[in-house]
This record gives C-alpha cells, sequence and structure tokens, in this order.
C-alpha cells in the first residue's frame, strides 16, 4: 500500500511570546542566585552580605531590562504614531483631492445647466414668435378667402377669380 507523503512529515510548533519570556527569564535569574547564594559555603553574614548585593544588582539590572524595554517601547510607538499620523494625512489629502473634484464638477454642472436654461429660454421666445407669426399669417389668409379687408388689399381677391370660373365668364370679356 502506497502511503501519501504528508502523513510521514511532523508538524512543529512554536508560539513566541516575548514578554512572557521576559518574566520567566527575571524568576529564572532571581531563583537560580538565591539558590547559589544558599548552597555556598560561607557563613550566616556573609551570606547575607552576599545575598543583599546580590539583590542590588539583580535590582539594577531589573531596572536597566525595564529601561531598555520602556525606550524600545516608546520608540515602537513613536514609529508607530508617526505612521498612522503620515496614513491619515495622505487619506486628509486623498479626500480633499476628491471634494475638490466633486466641487469642480458641481460648479461645471451648473455653469452648464445655466447654458442650457439660456438655450431654452432663446428656443421658447423663437418657438412662440413663430406661433405668434403663423396665426397672424394664418388670420391674414382666412380673412382673404373670406373676402374681408385685410392689411393686403392690394392683391387681387381669390375668390373673385373663383367666380368668374365658376359662371364661365372668367377669360371672356
Amino acid at each position: 500500500m502506497a502511503r501519501d507523503s504528508y502523513d510521514d512529515d511532523r508538524v512543529v510548533v512554536i508560539e513566541k511570546d516575548s514578554t512572557n519570556g521576559i518574566g520567566m527569564l527575571l524568576l529564572g535569574l532571581a531563583v537560580g542566585a538565591g539558590a547559589a547564594l544558599l548552597f555556598a559555603p560561607a557563613s550566616g553574614r556573609e551570606t547575607r552580605e552576599r545575598i543583599s548585593r546580590e539583590a542590588r544588582r539583580a535590582g539594577r539590572r531589573v531596572k536597566d531590562m525595564t529601561d531598555e524595554l520602556g525606550d524600545r517601547v516608546a520608540d515602537q510607538v513613536e514609529r508607530a504614531r508617526f505612521s498612522v499620523d503620515e496614513r491619515v494625512g495622505r487619506a486628509k489629502d486623498a479626500v480633499q483631492s476628491r471634494v475638490d473634484a466633486v466641487n469642480d464638477a458641481v460648479s461645471a454642472s451648473r455653469t452648464a445647466a445655466s447654458h442650457a436654461r439660456a438655450d431654452i429660454e432663446r428656443a421658447v421666445e423663437h418657438s412662440k414668435q413663430a406661433y405668434a407669426d403663423g396665426r397672424r399669417a394664418y388670420g391674414e389668409r382666412t380673412r382673404r378667402a373670406s373676402g374681408a379687408p385685410g392689411p393686403m388689399s392690394d392683391e387681387p381677391h381669390p375668390r373673385n377669380d373663383a367666380e368668374g370660373a365658376e359662371d364661365g365668364v372668367a377669360g371672356q370679356g
């Protein structure tokens, strides 16, 4: 039987948690220093002095480590703050650019709408004028056809020519 190659592989997962590791390191140092002092062949007074000296030394080391850790954290916070400020600045610039583009588009739209309105108003005026001219021409043609005197009475009346043609008199004289 053939076995899949992934069945033979072993997977190892290592988790790293730096905050817990530092605390465990300090605890190990303290326990180790205390055990070394207690099991060292020395008198009680020497042992107490050595414990006191090592405690002060351990305290200085802890203070140095916490100062160094604080400096690292402060540097990381400053870098993060700078990065956030930079990204916020870029976002503000992008938003302002889009706001400016929208404002330009709105302004252009208002200008175009104003021009279109003026064009429409001119077209309506021309249409009204053409309608009025058409009504006037129709009225004149209707008056001429009915025999009523109109503003152009010097033209021959079309009805008279038609009447003569009906009577058979037209062209005979």
